[in-house]
């Protein structure tokens, strides 16, 4: 669907497409890149912000500087580090905190503090679950079609209605509902389009997995002694790197493009059914600790602090 022909001026870096669930979103994320659309999205499983590798970089630096510090210093702050796409991330927190400061500068504690609260938000253009969309706004938003009224386990009736509300009220300018058949949630008196197929612009069958601290083994890198390669090759590593997936007895390794482990997925973890990888990124490094441990796996690490690297994975359908 073109949304330019329904919304004048539509701009995807200040849009969002919100459904009930994952599934739906993942051709959208194909469509999107088949027609080389920028897109992110905003998984509940995604690191926090304030534990990437760049944010506490930009973070260790601005707790340096004394007196107070404006926008352009935190410009240049930024311009000297190597770019990825963490650093656009930080860029578009620097343009929010520009509209809040007017010109002025803060105390580096409170530009902290500023930047915390911040980096629990996220940015568009987004495909984002209701759940995940709660507390943020986009100029556009576009909601897709998919069992809307489906009750989980231990929810009243109301809560899909409640939940389909939430992602309605995202939307600051314009609110596209896509629906096939009648909608459970939208009234008759709803203006209604009919979308033309455009076969032409079918999305390829892949899906991916992002970012998540919940599929790797976040100790693995902290139960390695100061002389293995994974320290080496961490501080190597740059976002967006090719990476390949290993398998390995019961487990997944994480390699480099020199062969040099980085990481593993935990047991637990494997490609999804009929699946094959066909290919792996480095889509963020996130720091751990070992006080982020529970007591029975601290006598076994040799660091209180050390870096993760967590796979962006493509897969492709019925490929294996």
């Amino acid at each position: 669907m073109r949304l330019s022909r329904l919304v004048p001026d539509f701009r995807w870096d200040r849009a969002a497409v919100i459904s009930r669930d994952w599934r739906s979103l993942n051709p959208v994320r194909a469509y999107a890149e088949a027609q080389g659309i920028p897109v992110d999205m905003a998984n509940e499983d995604l690191p926090s912000l304030w534990r990437l590798r760049k944010v506490q970089a930009f973070i260790a630096r601005i707790r340096e500087e004394k007196g107070l510090i404006g926008i352009p210093h935190l410009l240049d702050v930024l311009n000297g580090m190597t770019q990825n796409r963490w650093t656009g991330v930080i860029a578009e927190g620097i343009a929010a905190l520009a509209r809040d400061l007017n010109d002025k500068a803060a105390p580096g504690a409170d530009l902290v503090e500023w930047f915390a609260e911040w980096g629990r938000n996220v940015r568009g253009f987004l495909l984002l679950t209701a759940l995940r969309a709660k507390g943020l706004e986009f100029e556009d938003v576009v909601i897709l079609d998919g069992n809307w009224a489906g009750l989980s386990r231990g929810e009243d009736v109301a809560a899909p209605r409640r939940l389909f509300y939430v992602a309605m009220t995202r939307a600051r300018r314009s609110l596209a509902l896509i629906a096939t058949g009648q909608h459970p949630f939208l009234p008759a008196s709803a203006l209604r389009r009919k979308v033309t197929h455009e076969p032409r612009l079918a999305p390829p069958l892949i899906t991916w997995a992002m970012p998540d601290m919940k599929a790797v083994d976040l100790s693995w890198v902290g139960r390695q002694w100061n002389g293995h390669d994974c320290h080496k090759a961490l501080a190597e590593a740059q976002i967006g790197g090719p990476l390949t997936l290993h398998p390995k007895a019961e487990r997944w390794l994480i390699l480099d493009t020199k062969g040099r482990q980085i990481g593993v997925m935990r047991k637990v973890w494997s490609p999804p059914p009929g699946q094959a990888i066909l290919s792996a990124t480095l889509g963020a490094v996130v720091n751990w600790r070992a006080v982020d441990n529970e007591d029975a796996f601290r006598p076994h690490l040799k660091h209180e602090t050390w870096e993760v690297a967590l796979p962006e994975i493509c897969f492709g359908l019925g490929m294996v």
